[in-house]
């Protein structure tokens, strides 16, 4: 049976002595009944608990979680039934043997390849899907949507959990802040069109991978400021201006209260002069 500890939504719980082991700053965050956030420094992943079992999104690296796990282990007696990988890259889903004795493990077909190569280290995906995957555990339904190609790699997915309608999306929306360094993917349509593919999705509260819990109106403002960065770009590239004269001259200022302005300002338009001068 689930134990709720006291403190509802607005529970927030410190690691003390594992962070003092592996030098990181750890909390678990209540977002409903059933759904928590789980920060690891930076990095931001989720779970779910369920009478029938529980189910963890990213693991982040070993040491997280097994932190995680205790966690959980004190919160419920029900087993990790399922871990979802958003992706395959190392900051997010490393780690995940930690869950592999009790959970199978999803994600995208793409995932596999990634995993079997030793790009990452983690548990080998079980269940793997094309487009769009689902299933049910203890009354709450997690629904898994492939994001596309050409964006932030090749096997992001985004989960929706219902009844209560949280999206987990990584990397390509983080809720008022910018995006990362030079804005890493295959081209910006497709990190668009990921993010697009998020948009059209139906929920209302965002769990990104990094940065605070946001809204389905999130994935709407990011797009917002790539297009706009995008166009502000552009106009300076055909207008003859170098790099730096571009930095100089984009400066997005309407978006100087977003987290990491001031360390990505510039390179998220270094990024943008890269994929449109590709």
């Amino acid at each position: 049976m689930k134990r709720i500890m006291p403190g509802c939504a607005a529970l927030v719980l410190l690691c003390g002595a594992a962070a003092a082991q592996d030098d990181a700053t750890r909390s678990i965050t209540q977002v409903t009944d059933d759904v928590y956030r789980f920060d690891n420094n930076f990095h931001v992943s989720w779970f779910a608990i369920t009478d029938e079992g529980v189910v963890v999104g990213d693991p982040i690296n070993q040491a997280a979680a097994e932190w995680l796990k205790a966690q959980i282990a004190e919160r419920t007696d029900q087993p990790v039934r399922y871990m979802i990988l958003s992706h395959s890259h190392g900051d997010h889903a490393s780690g995940g043997q930690v869950f592999e004795d009790t959970a199978e493990v999803v994600a995208h077909e793409n995932a596999t390849a990634h995993v079997e190569a030793g790009e990452v280290d983690t548990a080998m995906p079980d269940v793997t899907f094309a487009d769009t995957h689902e299933f049910s555990l203890g009354g709450k339904t997690f629904e898994l949507n492939y994001l596309g190609e050409g964006g932030h790699g090749d096997d992001l997915i985004a989960t929706v959990i219902r009844p209560d309608d949280v999206a987990v999306v990584v990397d390509v929306v983080n809720p008022e802040r910018l995006p990362y360094q030079t804005i890493p993917a295959a081209s910006i349509d497709g990190y668009i069109g990921q993010i697009r593919a998020v948009e059209a999705l139906d929920f209302e509260t965002l769990l990104p991978g990094h940065s605070k819990t946001g809204t389905r109106a999130d994935a709407t403002a990011t797009i917002e400021y790539l297009e706009l960065l995008r166009q502000r770009v552009q106009e300076r590239l055909d207008a003859g201006d170098d790099l730096e004269q571009i930095k100089a001259a984009v400066t997005m200022p309407e978006y100087a209260d977003w987290g990491s302005y001031e360390q990505f300002i510039g390179l998220n338009v270094e990024g943008m002069v890269g994929h449109l001068s590709n």
